[in-house]
């Protein structure tokens, strides 16, 4: 079972759609202020949905039960709820993530993030931070870092 986390977003409906295509088992972690149209399309090509978020750590631990993988594309940056910032969702949500999945047994995880950059600022902080704590787990990892366009 793969968990997709960030999966009514661009980069996450089309992993689900190509893990779908390939017969991968797709389940998908989905807020409830989530698009219908987006989570009915996601449902279409056989995703579970469970309903959750980042910022509810229940909600991850029941979400990452039974996955063998999680990938996770979910950030703030784009769709911004009430309660969400960089801080909450793109760093403690990651690190909340990454704990459930631990604690879940979760043998893979995959986050998306982006290269260095040579200024500080708040995304990258919470996206290294993220990477730091999978380099010290247990589980095995791989980041992907999506290209950057100025």
């Amino acid at each position: 079972m793969n968990l997709i986390v960030g999966a009514t977003g661009m980069l996450g409906g089309e992993i689900c759609r190509l893990l779908a295509e390939q017969g991968s088992a797709v389940r998908v972690l989905v807020r409830e202020s989530s698009n219908p149209e987006k989570v009915d399309r996601l449902r279409s090509i056989g995703a579970e949905v469970v309903r959750g978020n980042l910022k509810d750590r229940a909600s991850l631990e029941t979400a990452c039960r039974g996955a063998s993988a999680v990938v996770s594309t979910g950030s703030s940056t784009v769709s911004r709820q009430s309660g969400d910032s960089i801080e909450s969702v793109d760093r403690q949500g990651q690190l909340n993530l990454i704990e459930a999945a631990e604690k879940a047994g979760v043998k893979h995880f995959i986050l998306i993030s982006f290269p260095i950059v040579d200024i500080e600022f708040p995304l990258q902080t919470a996206k290294r931070a993220a990477e730091d704590r999978l380099r010290r787990g247990r589980m095995t990892y791989t980041i992907r870092q999506a290209e950057l366009s100025t």
